[in-house]
């Protein structure tokens, strides 16, 4: 099976799970079949299971046109996972029935703001494939994508101590000039 097959199919179950759900109103899936008919963007290739999953959402929520949304969201929940280890456990655990599991992610869901149809069939879909042990990594996987959509592309630099601020100016002017046009530099510094 190509890659785009499998990203299409799990974008379909994405889009399946919407009738199936007590929340979402008829009113909200003709707004997202209609938006659905939008011109996709070509993403490179995505590896992995959170590659494929993070690219499956990315390509939803940019049809639903919800995209700003569910980067908010998904920061959010990505925020909520790193800080809990119980939940990260909860999210792991192999044994867990999937009922018991999509109710406590909908409680998680609840408490941390997350609204969004896309985002609530995503994780519905995860839930259901069993692949929720590597919904981080799906979760950051999505905000490279987005990152990369918006032509941002992220640079490190570990320095012994902290660059000064001219230091710091040269290697952004430095890198800049490696950027293509409609790309911008995130920079991260880091001192080891």
């Amino acid at each position: 099976m190509s890659r785009t097959s499998i990203l299409r199919s799990i974008a379909r179950r994405v889009q399946n799970v919407a009738p199936m759900m007590d929340t979402v109103s008829s009113v909200s899936l003709a707004t997202f079949a209609t938006k659905a008919a939008a011109p996709a963007p070509k993403l490179p290739p995505q590896f992995g299971i959170p590659g494929r999953y993070a690219a499956a959402l990315y390509m939803a929520s940019f049809k639903a046109g919800t995209l700003s949304n569910i980067e908010k969201e998904v920061s959010a929940l990505l925020s909520v996972l790193g800080a809990s280890a119980e939940l990260k456990a909860f999210v792991s655990e192999p044994g867990m029935p999937a009922k018991t599991r999509s109710a406590g992610l909908g409680a998680v869901l609840d408490k941390v703001g997350v609204k969004d149809a896309t985002v609530k069939r995503f994780l519905d879909v995860v839930v259901e494939n069993k692949r929720t042990y590597d919904l981080e990594g799906m979760l950051s996987k999505f905000q490279e994508i987005a990152a990369q959509q918006r032509g941002e592309v992220k640079a490190s630099v570990t320095t012994a101590k902290a660059l000064g601020k001219a230091e710091l100016e040269s290697v952004k002017s430095g890198l800049g000039n490696l950027l293509k046009k409609g790309e911008s530099l995130v920079l991260e510094e880091r001192v080891d």
